[in-house]
């Protein structure tokens, strides 16, 4: 990745480091070295094409241009990149270069673009949707999505609890795991505390993949898909290992943690109970609840920004009557406390009823 062009940029920075601090007054020729400095600073710094994807990522929400020039370069590092062509032509879209936009979304679909749900919802292309050329790379996209997304939406991922713990009597119960927006079911080793609080946890893939197959998100409108996606990921659990039907409890992060309130406020015979983590997400919370006698535990970030706080204090809200709550806000942000290992089983053991 660190081509000659990149040690030729590298060179030239060095030698105009000294005339940049020549005058006190930027000159033209500054102005356009300063605006061009990230761009080189991530041809020559980037290791690889992925590097390249994040930087342009960062670079979108402070200048497209800049972005795009990323992208671009990432575009033709390697042919087989479909994400980076498709940024292009949506940052294009986004500044209102049709024509442009037009020909980069051509460039993703002669390299197989497949993320046809994610094209048909982004707004960059909003002006783009009668254009022929939109239309028929959405088309195939659909289509290469419809190929790709069996066996991937909605797989399941199970950690069982070490041998050590002791089973019950009965068939263990059952902790469901729904992921945030962008990321997946998958279950590794790090997540081994939550099983040993004596459930199995049953991590599942979001019902719609993004740009990538292993990024996914729950998708509306409403929550029913995501209740019919859990009940399966539940039976095909089921016919592996006993399972507790009575028992099963919802967990969830940011997306995946509206998505589990909802879930337990609109099907609370299927559900024992929720571990809330900083719900999240672009859909309206429910405003009323079916769910009495369970217990209910919300966690959130002081940090966390105003949307996210106020999800949090609908959620208890909503489960308030006739229900029991419990509540901590930690010092972070949108993400998992530092102390998540040990705070998060022992948040399990009280929605199991086995604080003691």
């Amino acid at each position: 990745m660190k081509t000659l062009f990149a040690i030729t940029l590298a060179s030239a920075m060095t030698l105009c480091t000294p005339l940049l601090h020549a005058t006190e007054t930027p000159d033209a020729e500054e102005i356009a070295f300063q605006a061009l400095s990230p761009v080189v600073s991530a041809l020559i710094n980037a290791d690889d094409v992925q590097e390249l994807m994040d930087r342009g990522e960062k670079l979108e929400s402070s200048d497209t241009l800049q972005a795009i020039a990323v992208y671009l370069a990432a575009t033709r590092e390697d042919p087989n990149q479909l994400q980076a062509p498709y940024q292009v032509a949506a940052l294009f879209a986004r500044r209102g270069d049709d024509k442009l936009a037009e020909r980069f979304l051509r460039v993703a679909d002669d390299r197989g673009l497949w993320f046809g749900p994610m094209m048909a919802s982004d707004e960059d292309f909003a002006d783009l949707h009668e254009s022929d050329t939109y239309k028929t790379v959405l088309a195939n996209a659909q289509k290469r999505y419809k190929k790709i997304a069996p066996g991937k939406v909605g797989a399941i991922s199970v950690l069982n609890p070490s041998a050590n713990i002791p089973a019950p009597k009965a068939c263990r119960p059952v902790v469901v795991w729904l992921h945030g927006y962008g990321i997946n079911g998958e279950l590794d080793e790090s997540y081994q505390p939550l099983a040993d609080t004596g459930a199995i946890i049953l991590g599942i893939n979001g019902t719609e993949m993004i740009n990538s197959v292993h990024s996914f998100r729950w998708i509306g409108p409403g929550f029913e898909g995501t209740h019919q996606t859990v009940q399966k990921a539940l039976k095909a659990l089921e016919a592996q290992q006993c399972i507790d039907r009575k028992r099963v409890f919802l967990m969830g992060f940011s997306q995946g943690s509206q998505h589990a309130g909802a879930l337990l406020a609109q099907h609370p015979d299927d559900y024992a109970g929720a571990l809330l983590l900083s719900p999240g997400g672009q859909q309206p919370t429910p405003t009323e609840s079916k769910a009495r006698g369970k217990r209910v535990f919300v966690i959130n970030g002081e940090k966390e920004g105003p949307g996210n706080q106020q999800m949090s204090a609908d959620f208890r809200k909503l489960f308030s009557e006739g229900n029991e709550v419990k509540s901590r806000t930690h010092e972070g942000g949108h993400f998992f406390p530092d102390d998540w290992p040990t705070s998060f089983p022992q948040a399990l053991r009280w929605l199991m009823g086995e604080e003691a």
